[in-house]
């Protein structure tokens, strides 16, 4: 009985354990069907379905020509594997670290923490290891490192390093636009990622048939600038050369085509390489950001409005030297002045005195301002460049006299270099403001459809009329060839253009002695204007200030001279040639041997030619261009009398280079030339004996004035004694805005 009764007993604690159980299970059915349903419905949906994103590729920049200036390019990123469950895992961590270091740019230490990481499966090896090209990713897979792999990824790629770089600014490798046209230009460049959606097992394998959605993603769209790369090439050449000789604080080069506003090259020194963005220090496109006193390049505005309000007569004469006005004194760069000279010589002496007569003595002041605002001055040009900045010009409101005649000749006045472009572009094409403009169009990728197309735009229409632009052209030309621009002279092309040095502002809003901004703006071919080039060299470390202005035209010279070749632009003498003979036959050369040189010499002479005699002897034995060669009037005739060895030297100065090497070669003499522009100095005299064989040396120089205050461009402004406390005396408006003021010092 007691038997039976614990069986029941165990039987009832049996079905009651079983009853609990049933109950449990039916709660936990309960929970799962119906309680919790939607929440493990999409933890199912989230461990079976997965969702991936399908990258836009960015767009592509390009030049003018459609070369290629930033793209999105394969790379790679080093992985290590860590977790000890993979048998391929990184075991020699000390070994690996000290192989990998070389390739990577990264200590061995750094490495060595990597790789010791507890708890991950692998890692990726940054800095060092994040994003490299093909031809390193490659040099490490030779290595055959254990654990070592690789995840393929895009970047983006500047092909040219540090061409155009604060134009194209950057993309670090997160992805994001820092500065430039790929800030600038991000939403069109960036294009909209797509996404694909698939299911999976529980191994993530994607399932048969498990497709469920895919959004194609929408590239970026490509953008073509205006630049030319080959423009551009010159301008960086120009700029390295003038770093590496110089080393000025800074440089800024614009070149642009004045009917168009289009810019062809546009370049700031310092420099980086986009392609190593964790090396850059300077973030400033100087040619938009940076402002600066222009010196006596803006006396171009002050001229271009005395003539077009009938103030100027370049014939009337004045006395230089000193300007007295209340509060102070304007002086010309030579003190003591030149006495009497007309406005034509004051404009090419870059006389401060002959500005202030035409903007401040004869000009009232609300007119001078109102051309100063029509140039564009004080305002933004619009340019499709991010963080352009407006300048700064003095209110006319309670303006003082000095200060005001000041800003006649570009003190007091802080500009842009794409200001300054603008401006002068205006002068070359005839009197009309354009905005300067660098995108040329906006394509899409996909079907190369035209998005947006940038054309000329007229600001102004007519600023000045043609005939006052065409007569400052004019002026600016005599510039060139009889001022202080002598050495910006370019053979075979007309120049015009004005030069400038200025003081340079320090932090504290005072003239730093010492150190001057050099620039010079113009354009040519003169009568037909293709290209306008502004160049700005901040303190370049040389002897004298007085040499800055050659290393400026140094500049201007490499870029013009080479973009107009290279734009088929015939050099003005040629041209001048051809029409001078247009229409006409060729004569044949006549012959000149077998007479006395005497007579030879008077004949040759007097049929037009240049002549030049080779050897010692008393009757010609030869001539070039021979008897019978189709031949101009004023073409060179080479008169050759011996073949003794021996040969009378030519007065040389003035001669080309070309011209020496046509008579070294003749008369078989080794040439050792120094410098660069016409003959000056030559080691042998004139009337001297030479023999074949023998060495002469000659030096060059550009046609540069021998005064000493212009032996170069060069025009100090007004920034000492009177006139420098005078341009002062109004700290409010003078240079005393921090961010206007230290841009160009940063």
């Amino acid at each position: 009985m007691l038997q039976k009764r614990k069986m029941n007993k165990r039987s009832q604690v049996t079905g009651a354990i079983f009853l609990l159980l049933f109950f449990a299970l039916v709660f936990r059915f309960y929970e799962l069907q119906i309680a919790d349903a939607a929440f493990y419905e999409q933890r199912a949906e989230a461990m079976y379905n997965t969702e991936k994103v399908l990258p836009a590729k960015r767009g592509t920049i390009y030049d003018r020509n459609g070369e290629t200036l930033a793209t999105e390019t394969t790379a790679y990123t080093v992985v290590a594997i860590l977790s000890p469950s993979v048998k391929t895992r990184v075991e020699d961590v000390a070994g690996t670290a000290s192989a990998l270091a070389p390739y990577l740019n990264m200590s061995e230490t750094d490495i060595q923490n990597l790789l010791s990481l507890e708890g991950r499966y692998q890692v990726e090896l940054r800095p060092g290891g994040w994003k490299v090209d093909r031809e390193t990713m490659k040099q490490i897979e030779a290595l055959e490192l254990q654990g070592i792999t690789f995840r393929e990824e895009s970047k983006r790629t500047y092909p040219n390093q540090n061409f155009a770089s604060h134009v194209l600014g950057f993309l670090n490798n997160d992805e994001e636009p820092v500065m430039g046209l790929e800030s600038f230009m991000d939403e069109s460049l960036k294009g909209e990622h797509g996404k694909i959606s698939f299911k999976r097992d529980a191994e993530s394998n994607r399932l048969p048939n498990g497709l469920e959605s895919i959004v194609q993603p929408q590239n970026g769209d490509h953008i073509y600038l205006t630049l030319d790369e080959r423009i551009q090439l010159y301008v960086e050449q120009a700029l390295d050369k003038a770093q590496e000789e110089y080393n000025p604080e800074k440089m800024t080069v614009v070149v642009s085509r004045p009917d168009t506003g289009e810019i062809l090259a546009m370049a700031s020194r310092p420099s980086f390489n986009p392609n190593q963005y964790r090396d850059i220090t300077n973030y400033m496109n100087h040619a938009i950001t940076s402002t600066f006193e222009p010196g006596s390049t803006f006396k171009i505005i002050t001229l271009a409005a005395a003539i077009e309000e009938g103030l100027y007569n370049g014939n009337e004469t004045y006395l230089s030297g000193v300007y007295k006005l209340p509060g102070g004194e304007v002086p010309d760069h030579q003190r003591q002045g030149w006495g009497y000279i007309s406005f034509l010589e004051g404009v090419q002496k870059s006389s401060n005195v002959a500005f202030t007569i035409l903007g401040y003595e004869r000009m009232q002041k609300e007119v001078f301002y109102k051309y100063i605002y029509d140039f564009g001055f004080g305002e933004l040009t619009g340019i499709d460049l991010p963080n352009e900045k407006r300048g700064f010009v003095k209110s006319p409101h309670n303006i003082p006299p000095l200060d005001l005649a000041n800003m006649t000749f570009g003190q007091g006045v802080t500009v842009t270099a794409i200001q300054q472009i603008a401006a002068i572009n205006a002068i070359a094409n005839g009197g009309t403001l354009l905005k300067p403009y660098i995108i040329d169009r906006v394509v899409d990728a996909e079907e190369g459809n035209l998005i947006q197309q940038n054309q000329r735009e007229v600001v102004e229409e007519q600023i000045i009329s043609k005939e006052t632009a065409k007569e400052v052209a004019q002026i600016l030309e005599t510039v060139i060839t009889d001022g202080t621009g002598k050495n910006f002279y370019l053979d075979g092309y007309a120049v015009a253009g004005k030069t400038g040095t200025a003081q340079k502002v320090g932090d504290d809003g005072r003239y730093v002695r010492n150190k001057h901004i050099h620039n010079f703006i113009g354009f040519a071919p003169m009568d037909n204007p293709e290209l306008s080039v502004y160049v700005l060299v901040d303190a370049p470390e040389v002897e004298h200030y007085s040499y800055g202005g050659f290393v400026v035209s140094e500049i201007f010279k490499h870029i013009m001279q080479n973009s107009l070749q290279y734009l088929s632009i015939k050099p003005q003498i040629e041209e001048v040639s051809i029409q001078a003979n247009e229409g006409k036959k060729a004569s044949k050369v006549e012959a000149y041997t077998g007479v006395s040189l005497m007579a030879a010499k008077q004949r040759a002479e007097e049929d037009g030619y240049k002549v030049i005699v080779i050897g010692n002897g008393t009757s010609v034995q030869q001539q070039l261009p021979a008897a019978g060669a189709a031949s101009y009037p004023n073409e060179t005739l080479y008169l050759i009398t011996n073949d003794s060895g021996e040969s009378t030297v030519p007065d040389m100065s003035g001669w080309t280079l070309r011209n020496v090497k046509d008579w070294a070669s003749i008369v078989g003499v080794e040439l050792s030339v120094l410098g660069r522009g016409y003959v000056v100095t030559q080691s042998q005299q004139a009337d001297s004996i030479i023999r074949s064989g023998d060495t002469m040396s000659i030096v060059l120089e550009p046609k540069f004035s021998s005064d000493s205050d212009e032996f170069f461009e060069d025009e100090l402004e007004n920034t000492e004694g009177e006139g420098q406390e005078g341009s002062e005396n109004d700290d409010t408006e003078q240079m005393t805005n921090d961010e206007e003021q230290n841009l160009i010092v940063e």
